[in-house]
């Protein structure tokens, strides 16, 4: 193996993690800025990857090489593609709109292992070093949120007081402008091939 290659596939590892522990370690600003990167460039690949899918690989993506329909025909797999191609769009739009950033990252996890393990056995060259450095971040993300995430496998000691807490929302005009954007996104994504077909 060829070293700069092997130094570029070890860096794409390498620097996540770094990044994750000093961002994690050090906080204030560089957490902040570390969460922001994190869920713009995860939420942006995901976004992509969901628009090249459905857009019958007329829309292309930031991450490639491609997984496109004439390899996964080969295999009956278009369904599945149309299937992966509404996940990854949905959790982007999870990491983009912030309020939804954690659910967006707790659905990339299995998504991340999904395409690390597909590209490796594929034998895809890069691929699986480059997406297991998105994987890292993606965990930054999640030990950034633990504070939220700890409920989930720490039940609280007074649950009903836990219940009882409000629900943090924006006034009525902002909540339903987000609605309606996030509406918007997601219908015109799925019609995405009707609008792109020869």
């Amino acid at each position: 193996m060829n070293i700069a290659p092997a130094l570029f596939y070890a860096l794409c590892i390498l620097l996540p993690v770094v990044a994750t522990g000093v961002a994690l370690v050090a906080g204030g600003p560089w957490r902040r800025l570390y969460v922001l990167g994190s869920r713009l460039l995860l939420g942006t690949l995901m976004l992509g990857g969901g628009l090249y899918k459905l857009s019958d690989n007329h829309i292309t993506g930031l991450m490639g090489p491609p997984m496109n329909h004439a390899f996964l025909a080969k295999y009956s797999l278009e369904i599945f593609a149309q299937f992966i191609g509404v996940a990854q769009l949905l959790i982007g739009l999870l990491l983009l709109s912030g309020r939804f950033a954690l659910l967006g990252a707790v659905l990339l996890v299995p998504m991340w292992l999904n395409i690390i393990f597909l590209t490796w056995s594929q034998h895809w060259v890069g691929t699986p070093f480059l997406t297991t450095g998105f994987l890292v971040l993606n965990l930054g993300l999640l030990l950034h949120d633990y504070p939220r995430l700890k409920w989930l496998f720490y039940p609280p000691a007074d649950a009903p007081a836990l219940h009882a807490q409000r629900l943090q929302t924006a006034p009525l005009p902002v909540e339903l402008l987000w609605w309606l954007g996030a509406g918007v996104v997601v219908i015109g994504s799925l019609s995405t091939p009707f609008h792109c077909a020869p």
